[in-house]
């Protein structure tokens, strides 16, 4: 979406009434850079196409924010005003902005413990954002976001076993299930699956899905190295900022590890992923959520289909180079 200065000074007025646009600097497709006079640069985010599963990007990231807007030490951007509606003449989030270096463009100067210990705070950031619940699995809604429970609620037949997994039954499996299976019917219509292909991946999850008998939780839904900005300091680099909170879910906390094994995949970002893990489950009691890779092969199996790529998702379940012409 392209706006004119005249539509960018009105929806700054009706943002932050008094304040004057002075400059704005394209940060992506959907993302400017404003500089406004007598105050903090701000980010104005616009919108774009609903996600199947996410919903509208800024309705999510707005839902997301607003929930952890007490959280005032975790790096993630204020959200100063929104309007979804779009009464100003487009929907729109002002966020405050963050200052900081992408984690690609660092990557270089890091050594191996540098990454370990970046991994290990970002590990600690995602434990606190998954212990926000939400009432539903699937898209989130700002008028009622997720919330911190005082104590999870458990059902009577909720009886964990050692790997703090319950029988397959539940919203959470039922809706990991239909993830899966809508993603086998578009590669399947895209002739990227072939039936027998599909009828092995259906087959498999009858056999390889466990429920948590939880409330679905907040993620964050499309992990990336260029999502976490670094800032160097005295002692060694720390988190300055988690952006890009569009693709804000309510789902449970595996879609986010299983996005960082593949986002950060590579020997560069080996440290950052054992550092990941070992503050995580460190971090959390809940076993049902930790990196655990037995846990994360379903998700993995979910991101692979919905990304296109459904020839990997069928060699997790054993059966490579099944993928359909």
């Amino acid at each position: 979406m392209t706006l004119s200065d005249a539509q960018l000074g009105r929806i700054v007025a009706h943002a932050l009434p008094g304040a004057r646009l002075v400059e704005a600097e394209p940060m992506g497709g959907r993302t400017l850079r404003l500089e406004l006079r007598g105050r903090r640069p701000a980010v104005l985010r616009l919108a774009a196409p609903a996600d199947r599963w996410a919903g509208d990007p800024l309705a999510a990231e707005a839902a997301a924010l607003i929930a952890m807007r007490a959280e005032i030490d975790l790096p993630l951007p204020e959200l100063l005003a929104h309007d979804l509606d779009g009464a100003a003449g487009a929907p729109f989030l002002l966020l405050s902005y963050l200052e900081g270096t992408s984690l690609v463009e660092a990557l270089p100067a890091l050594g191996h413990e540098q990454r370990y210990e970046l991994g290990r705070a970002l590990g600690a950031v995602m434990a606190r954002v998954h212990a926000y619940a939400a009432a539903a699995y699937g898209p989130l809604d700002p008028a009622a976001p997720p919330a911190l429970p005082d104590e999870e609620p458990r059902g009577p037949a909720d009886e964990e076993d050692e790997t703090g997994l319950v029988p397959a039954s539940g919203a959470d499996v039922a809706y990991l299930r239909r993830r899966i299976l809508d993603g086998v019917d578009a590669a399947l219509a895209a002739r990227e699956l072939d039936p027998a292909g599909a009828e092995r991946i259906a087959t498999w999850l009858e056999g390889n899905l466990a429920g948590t008998g939880r409330p679905a939780a907040l993620v964050n839904g499309d992990l990336r190295p260029e999502r976490v900005l670094v800032r160097r300091r005295e002692r060694g680099w720390s988190i300055a900022g988690l952006s890009g909170w569009g693709f804000a879910q309510a789902w449970r906390p595996a879609w986010d590890h299983a996005a960082l094994a593949e986002q950060f995949a590579g020997d560069d970002y080996f440290d950052l992923r054992v550092g990941y893990g070992n503050a995580y489950d460190a971090t959390t009691e809940r076993r049902y959520d930790q990196t655990r890779e037995f846990a994360l092969v379903p998700f993995r199996l979910a991101l692979f289909l919905e990304a296109g790529r459904p020839g990997l998702g069928l060699g997790l379940v054993g059966t490579p180079g099944a993928e359909g012409q």
